[in-house]
């Protein structure tokens, strides 16, 4: 079996990386890069000592999505045609993604979608992959998904229940693999470019890193969260906050702007290696992020993660109770709230901190491999595309069951 892995972004390369290693064990497997986030892609890659086989540029200077599809298509069709694989997996919700499934589409390749069935049911929340994860669903063949709340709102949209595997989520898997390779001398050099106390660290000082990029946070959302984190720069003297600024010039624009040099426990950072960000998540007191991903990633070492957004596709974070949303408006004061709470109720903090994640228990790969070279699947696969319409009955596979 040939089997092609497209990813183009740093958290697409982390979630995918366990499948790389077992996939390169069980069959041909090729990777394709677009170059989407090809600097922060990079560092991810080098520090699995992941091997790219084709490595694409699609990225222009200026951001701009039809234009980086346009590349896309020009620059990973002639890949598909020259290698000709059995199947496609991509992950998550990106335009590499999206990219990617439609032109599996159209030269009749499976395509399968890791990180499957994510909704918020808002089309502009995330813009634009909220409605790339839906569209990427319609032209799926299988859909490994991190939780039985994911795979539910697949089979209320119509997709066949043989088609989906509860695998969890990969990201567990690749943290598992990262916690033992995380070298503390890089965190040192890193962290020192931006005049963060290093010498403090051996001290377990409480540290709380920031990420901020959401396209729906920039303007009043942004500046709620900014306001929130001066206030508590102040009121938390011993905090250290490390803000990993975002790429996008109108989002550094205005966290500059409204916090610049005012706030000396406010340490702001270029985005941080996967090595250091690692440490900062084992090391830190809890996460303040709109990202995604990190809303998977805190409650595998026990981190609660205060949501900087509206809505989350990912609510099992918070009935879990890893996580708060801070909900329409992102409102300062309930940032504020929140944080004092997890700060001086020790109780409530440490009864987070023994709960378990719900996105995965660090086996989706061995799930997926088991599903994937099922002998009914590999029979799909070699009829494809005549046998797309029939169901599937594979062997006895323990699904992730989280609840």
């Amino acid at each position: 079996m040939k089997i092609m892995i497209s990813l183009g972004t740093r958290p697409e390369a982390i979630k995918l990386s366990p499948l790389i290693f077992e996939f390169k064990r069980k069959a041909e497997c090729i990777v394709v890069s677009s170059g989407q986030h090809n600097e922060m892609l990079t560092q991810v890659l080098d520090f699995f000592n992941i091997k790219v086989d084709h490595s694409l540029n699609c990225m222009n200077k200026t951001p701009n999505l039809e234009k980086l599809s346009i590349n896309i298509i020009d620059q990973m069709g002639p890949i598909l045609k020259k290698e000709k694989p059995d199947l496609i997996i991509a992950q998550g919700d990106t335009m590499t993604v999206f990219i990617t499934a439609y032109l599996a589409f159209l030269s009749k390749i499976p395509f399968i979608h890791l990180e499957g069935g994510l909704r918020t049911f808002d089309k502009f929340s995330p813009f634009p992959e909220e409605t790339f994860r839906v569209m990427v669903s319609r032209i799926s063949e299988f859909h490994f998904v991190p939780t039985k709340n994911a795979k539910q709102n697949l089979l209320n949209e119509g997709i066949s229940e043989d088609r989906i595997l509860v695998s969890g989520n990969t990201v567990v898997d690749a943290l598992h693999r990262a916690n033992r390779r995380v070298d503390f001398n890089i965190v040192k050099k890193e962290l020192l470019q931006y005049n963060f106390p290093v010498d403090k660290l051996r001290e377990n000082p409480t540290i709380v890193p920031i990420t901020v990029h959401r396209r729906e946070n920039i303007g009043k959302h942004l500046l709620n969260i900014c306001k929130a984190i001066k206030s508590l720069s102040s009121n938390y003297p011993d905090v250290l906050f490390i803000w990993l600024l975002h790429k996008n010039p109108d989002v550094r624009k205005i966290i500059l702007s409204e916090i610049g040099d005012d706030s000396d426990n406010v340490f702001f950072t270029e985005p941080l290696s996967y090595n250091t960000m690692v440490y900062l998540l084992m090391n830190s007191y809890l996460i303040m992020t709109d990202s995604g991903g990190l809303q998977e990633e805190s409650p595998t070492f026990g981190k609660p993660v205060i949501i900087l957004r509206e809505l989350t596709e990912r609510p099992e974070v918070v009935s879990n109770g890893n996580g708060f949303l801070m909900g329409k408006g992102v409102p300062e004061k309930k940032i504020k709230s929140i944080f004092k709470k997890l700060y001086e109720d020790k109780d409530l903090y440490n009864s987070i901190r023994k709960k378990g994640n719900p996105f995965g228990d660090g086996k989706a790969t061995d799930r997926i491999c088991d599903f994937l070279f099922d002998p009914a699947i590999v029979k799909f696969l070699n009829n494809y595309p005549g046998s797309v319409n029939k169901p599937i009955s594979i062997g006895k596979i323990d699904e992730f069951n989280w609840s």
